[in-house]
């Protein structure tokens, strides 16, 4: 029984990575700024997500914002959207552990009678120990959300702030003791 429940978390695992299926890697040639909006969701009920997008196309997959903040050489955007990956990651392995403790404890301990009814009391069990890990998984993804945010915000900004080098070349008249003449001023 057990290894078909392992099967199942690692199965759903897999699945939620997205490995299958790979679209073309994102660029940003145009220099854009990367679009957030919140979604509340069900009005907030079950608490909000934010979305990504560039030019009109969704930003999903961390390798889709490292394809985006790498190139700019920023160490800062850098770091948070690494940070943000590996805490999201963790937060994944935490909910992963949590629904299996979360299972065997429901399947394998006697419950504590509360309905006297030994499925609801292994079911009201199993839910008890699984939400504390759950609580856990929700802190470390919102600590990934946060940064991933935070990320974009850097890269929004270096992006607006690119320094350009510039050359100017104008003319000017300038005053000397052999009378006035032509020069040329430049402005980097």
């Amino acid at each position: 029984m057990h290894r078909f429940l392992l099967s199942v978390l690692l199965l759903f695992c897999l699945s939620a990575d997205g490995a299958w299926a790979q679209p073309a890697p994102l660029s940003n040639p145009k220099k854009l700024p990367i679009e957030t909006h919140l979604d509340l969701g069900l009005l907030g009920l079950f608490g909000g997500s934010m979305e990504y997008s560039l030019d009109g196309r969704k930003i999903e997959s961390y390798g889709d914002f490292k394809n985006l903040i790498y190139p700019l050489r920023d160490a800062e955007a850098s770091n948070l959207i690494r940070s943000a990956e590996q805490a999201d990651l963790v937060s994944w392995v935490i909910y992963g552990g949590s629904i299996a403790v979360g299972i065997d404890v429901a399947l394998v301990f006697k419950p504590v009678p509360v309905f006297n009814d030994d499925a609801l009391d292994r079911i009201s069990t199993g839910l008890f120990v699984a939400q504390i890990g759950i609580g856990i998984w929700n802190i470390f993804a919102t600590n990934a959300e946060a940064r991933k945010f935070n990320a974009v915000q850097r890269y929004n900004k270096v992006l607006k702030n690119k320094i350009s080098a510039s050359l100017e070349l104008s003319t000017e008249i300038v005053a000397s003791q052999n009378g006035m003449s032509l020069g040329m001023k430049t402005v980097f």
